[in-house]
């Protein structure tokens, strides 16, 4: 597979992670959940676009000195942290200090996402920044000892803030999304070796993965995460459905359909801050029946709605560099808020 060819899969399954995104959220927001369709999507939006963005950084130039470490945190800060930061003062400007405070102890009031993707990358860039510093000084074995010994470390801090009741930052968040960040930063170190295992391993195992998920999906109440086995039940199936989806997209030639989840993929930080807030633009209060032509018109109408609305928002705003900065995170390649970008 070439790296134009491996891009597109990487850019489509951003795509596919943020439409289940979409999706589910038009079912949460109208309390449309069902035990089927609802258990797939959850299991598998967050957790995909989670495992994505470790395969990334997994996949990039490790950090080996100082200054690169501080390059890297600033350029993750305002990408990640300026629209988590700007979305509560957009929402609540008459009090915007004590909202941001608010936020940080519950991180499910505003964009968790975002701020979780900062920590658990922050936590990679970190350690291996520590074992750089202790491979250049005593070889490469004691490099790799010291990467998992100041990770493990600060996943056991994360696991202890849990138990205490720690609220600053959302732990709990961290914690639960932690195993997939780290499995797809190995999968992007060991990209090469996945890429050469043979068809019919590959092959077999994301039927494997597909049929399971739907088994569990069908047979099992996955938001039921009242005990540690519970919820261990559920992040087994947020792997399986991670590992169908890309399996999938990989069999998946470059298509029309690809390219064009390539092309959300794109978008996926803007889609993300901004769909959710029309959910429920077509919402009049009407009950349907689950899985009735009616429930599967209303979904899907207020799944077009909401994309439309979303689409021209995003056209419109990122068009004005200050807003797709702040808004996006995005920030100018000329380092220019105003005026005409440089050619």
């Amino acid at each position: 597979m070439s790296q134009k060819s491996r891009s597109l899969t990487i850019d489509a399954i951003k795509g596919a992670a943020i439409l289940l995104v979409m999706a589910g959220h038009v079912l949460v927001w109208n309390h449309m959940e069902d035990g089927i369709i609802y258990d797939v999507i959850k299991v598998i939006q967050m957790p995909l676009f989670i495992l994505v963005s470790g395969y990334l950084c997994g996949m990039g130039r490790k950090i080996s000195i100082l200054s690169e470490y501080g390059a890297k945190v600033k350029k993750r800060a305002l990408s990640y942290l300026t629209p988590f930061l700007f979305w509560i003062i957009l929402q609540h400007p008459l009090h915007p200090v004590s909202n941001i405070i608010e936020t940080l102890f519950g991180l499910d009031k505003g964009l968790w996402f975002l701020m979780t993707l900062f920590i658990l990358t922050l936590m990679v860039y970190t350690a291996e920044l520590a074992g750089a510093a202790a491979g250049r000084r005593f070889g490469a074995l004691c490099g790799k000892m010291m990467f998992w010994a100041v990770y493990l470390g600060m996943t056991a801090v994360v696991v202890l803030e849990t138990l205490l009741g720690v609220e600053f930052l959302s732990p709990g968040l961290t914690r639960l999304y932690l195993p997939f960040y780290l499995v797809g930063y190995l999968a992007g170190e060991q990209k090469e070796r996945l890429r050469n295992l043979p068809e019919m391993m590959k092959n077999a195992g994301g039927a494997l993965a597909l049929i399971g998920l739907l088994a569990m999906a069908v047979l099992l109440d996955l938001q039921d995460v009242s005990t540690l086995i519970l919820l261990g039940r559920q992040i087994l199936a947020s792997f399986l459905g991670c590992a169908a989806v890309c399996w999938l997209l990989t069999r998946c030639g470059p298509n029309r359909f690809k390219k064009f989840l390539a092309w959300v993929g794109g978008y996926t930080l803007e889609i993300y801050v901004v769909h959710f807030h029309f959910a429920t633009v077509l919402n009049r209060g009407q009950v349907y029946a689950q899985y009735s032509a009616g429930w599967f018109l209303f979904v899907t109408a207020s799944f077009i709605a909401m994309s439309a609305i979303t689409a021209a928002i995003i056209a419109v705003t990122k068009r004005i560099r200050l807003l797709d900065f702040l808004l996006y995170g995005k920030w100018p390649a000329d380092g220019r808020f105003f005026g005409k970008a440089k050619e």
